[in-house]
């Protein structure tokens, strides 16, 4: 019988966690390397959500990623004895006759009834919000509370792998890592891969997202309602906006600006006066071409990249991580989509 495989994960934000979870689950010997900082992670609503609603079309793989992830999120949240996955509706409040109108046409097709609501009398006469063009309703989305399930995934990780400090990049050679062999070295670094010097090369870019906790008495209470912002109900009240994007920085310290952009955005949703409670910022790595850097380096194969999860972390991690696990352990191929080798090409 062959020994487990060795293996070493840089970094424990959502994408390093849920790699690590996996191969775990298929018993490598796996070594976490983490900074501690996991900021887009945390700060990250966590919200799953099957449509881009731009023009109203599925998200990427959307049919493979929402089942998987309903098994893999209640499997853990059974695991740990915790609760953080929940259905949550999402109501899209149209901000145009045309974006409406693409609403109507996609919820008529097939593919679309398992994701879209068909508008009603209600959705067009809904009150709790400025309603100017009427209103749709999402089906099958979901959000995770982030704190949560990061606490149980650092957990179970603590109890099954060996966690260590910063991952030094001085510090490998080939492919030991002060004077450690392992059979495989997968960076799951987020935005800091940016500085990743065998990974240079890819276009990972680093985005900046601010998000606000506020306090409101007039929003509904149990749906998330959507139109130039989310607006996420956390109880009490209480709810998450979001969120800004600001290109190319790694500055994490919350803005004035920040603040003023999403509270004009929440205006398209109520005229309501919100108290402000808290303010958070993150950096997502995100790509030009908005799918994940996944796979091999060009040239040393023991080096591996799975980053770029951007925007859409909590609906792709799970599978994805699941996906590069059987890539690395039974060469199983990997999706070209997301094949960091369509930059090598």
């Amino acid at each position: 019988m062959s020994e487990p495989k060795k293996i070493a994960i840089v970094g424990a934000g959502l994408g390093g966690i849920a790699l690590s979870y996996h191969l775990i689950r298929k018993g490598c010997n796996v070594t976490v390397f983490d900074n501690g900082v996991n900021h887009s992670s945390r700060v990250a609503a966590g919200m799953i959500n099957p449509i881009v609603f731009r023009r109203m079309n599925k998200g990427w793989r959307v049919d493979e990623f929402i089942p998987y992830d309903i098994s893999f999120y209640k499997e853990l949240e059974e695991q740990c004895s915790k609760s953080f996955f929940h259905p949550v509706q999402i109501r899209r409040m149209f901000s145009s006759e045309q974006e409406k109108s693409y609403w109507l046409e996609k919820q008529a097709q097939e593919e679309y009834q398992d994701y879209l609501h068909e508008v009603n009398e209600a959705d067009e006469t809904y009150s709790l919000a400025k309603n100017d063009f009427g209103s749709g309703r999402l089906k099958q989305a979901f959000y995770v509370e982030t704190d949560t399930f990061l606490s149980c995934m650092h957990v179970f990780i603590n109890q099954h792998a060996i966690m260590q400090g910063v991952f030094k990049y001085d510090g490998l050679s080939g492919n030991s890592y002060n004077g450690v062999e392992y059979d495989e070295i997968v960076f799951c670094e987020g935005y800091l891969g940016f500085d990743n010097p065998w990974f240079s090369d890819l276009p990972l870019g680093q985005t900046k997202g601010e998000t606000l906790t506020v306090k409101a008495h007039s929003l509904p209470d149990n749906i998330s309602l959507n139109r130039k912002c989310f607006m996420l109900p956390l109880g009490d009240h209480t709810y998450k906006i979001g969120s800004t994007y600001e290109w190319e920085t790694t500055d994490l310290s919350i803005t004035e600006n920040g603040k003023k952009a999403l509270l004009e955005k929440l205006s398209y949703l109520t005229d309501e006066e919100v108290v402000v409670i808290d303010q958070e910022a993150g950096i997502r790595p995100t790509t030009p071409d908005r799918r994940p850097l996944i796979g091999t380096h060009h040239t040393y194969e023991h080096l591996h990249l799975f980053n770029g999860l951007g925007t859409k972390g909590y609906l792709i991690a799970p599978l994805l991580a699941k996906e590069f696990c059987d890539y690395l352990l039974e060469k199983k191929e990997l999706d070209p989509e997301m094949n960091l080798e369509r930059f090598y090409k």
